[in-house]
């Protein structure tokens, strides 16, 4: 009995059910906050970490109540001015789900959301993911309006940032069709004329693909005609920086970037966003999403540093500013293994390389 009582009273744990509170802000993050653009919104694809005690959120908050009530606490992290919503594309939520999240956030923050699965899947999936069924459901503007459009114009009104529609992989023979391929991005555009004329908040909408063979330069015509915005989505299934940048470039420009001059400096002057630009820095390169997810566990630290792909992702985003158009970026923990410390480095090189390039 008495040794159970020396082990309470030097018990360190925090009470799982306290509230989430902030971690005490480092000045260094502070500084590098005041020097941020303010069209410059970084953050996290979610919140719900326990592995963030010390780093985002105090050391006495509780697991319990984190997903529910932890936004009001991470949105006091220095450089987090946006999040994602990315648990919509499994299950939508409602507005008022919205709405309780839009209460914990200040004014100027803003939530990068992705609308959910059933329009934008092919398939309908077993728990693991694989395909079973056709979705009958598939592009359907309608559900769409009803499902994701009208519950996050109610829910989060002005606290909504843009919406991102991340398509479901086809399979890959399909789509090495030329044929086939061209008939997909035909209906995917009649998709974002639909959805164009259901927006009536002026939403920015967004897409992301997980198909390689959908970044052509017809699907980023048909995207630019109906002024949907493309996401730069760092996972495995997609092609490097580097060619998603040239597809970026094309969209902007409509001339398409050679070898040389995708490998020419981010900040050369030649070109600049019309519109918001959107990073989503999902899964580190080479890895799967389930064995990053063991073997990084608990997220508190960075367990591949990749700084190649964050300088590039830091151009990006100095291009952005320089264009004077918002720029997202979200960053998982699968990227890196902590995403607030992958961000706070993100923050720190564009502060630096927008220092470089003034004037």
């Amino acid at each position: 009995m008495q040794t159970k009582a020396v082990e309470t009273l030097f018990d360190n744990s925090p009470n799982e059910s306290a509230l989430p509170v902030p971690m005490q802000k480092d000045p260094h993050l502070i500084e590098i906050a005041e020097r941020l653009p303010l069209t410059v919104r970084l953050g996290a694809s979610s919140w719900n970490f326990p592995g963030w005690r010390g780093i985002v959120y105090g050391r006495s908050s509780g697991s319990k109540a984190l997903a529910s009530l932890g936004l009001r606490a991470y949105a006091q992290y220095p450089i987090f001015k946006t999040v994602g919503l990315d648990r919509n594309f499994y299950r939508p939520l409602d507005a008022g789900a919205f709405a309780a999240f839009a209460e914990q956030v200040p004014q100027n923050f803003r939530f990068l959301v992705k609308a959910p699965r059933e329009t934008t899947d092919p398939y309908l999936r077993y728990e693991n993911g694989r395909p079973h069924a056709e979705n009958p459901n598939y592009l359907n503007v309608t559900l769409a309006q009803r499902n994701f459009l009208a519950p996050v114009q109610a829910g989060l009104g002005d606290k909504a940032g843009p919406l991102v529609f991340q398509f479901s992989p086809f399979p890959h023979a399909v789509l090495r069709d030329v044929v086939s391929r061209q008939a997909l991005v035909e209906r995917i555009g009649a998709y974002f004329k639909g959805l164009r004329e259901a927006n009536i908040a002026g939403y920015t909408l967004a897409a992301e693909f997980r198909n390689y063979e959908l970044l052509t330069p017809r699907m980023m015509n048909v995207m630019k005609e109906y002024g949907i915005r493309p996401v730069l989505g760092l996972h495995p299934a997609m092609p490097g920086v580097r060619r998603q940048i040239d597809a970026l470039r094309y969209y902007e420009t409509g001339v398409r970037a050679s070898a040389k001059d995708i490998d020419n400096d981010v900040f050369d002057p030649d070109w600049r966003f019309s519109g918001t630009v959107i990073i989503r820095w999902s899964l580190a390169a080479h890895r799967f999403y389930d064995t990053a997810k063991r073997d990084w566990h608990p997220f508190d630290v960075i367990h591949a540093a990749d700084p190649v792909t964050r300088a590039l992702l830091a151009g990006v985003l100095v291009r952005a500013a320089r264009s004077r158009v918002e720029a997202f970026m979200v960053a998982n923990n699968k990227a890196e293994g902590c995403a607030p410390k992958t961000m706070a480095a993100v923050a720190d090189l564009v502060v630096r390389g927008l220092a470089a390039t003034s004037g």
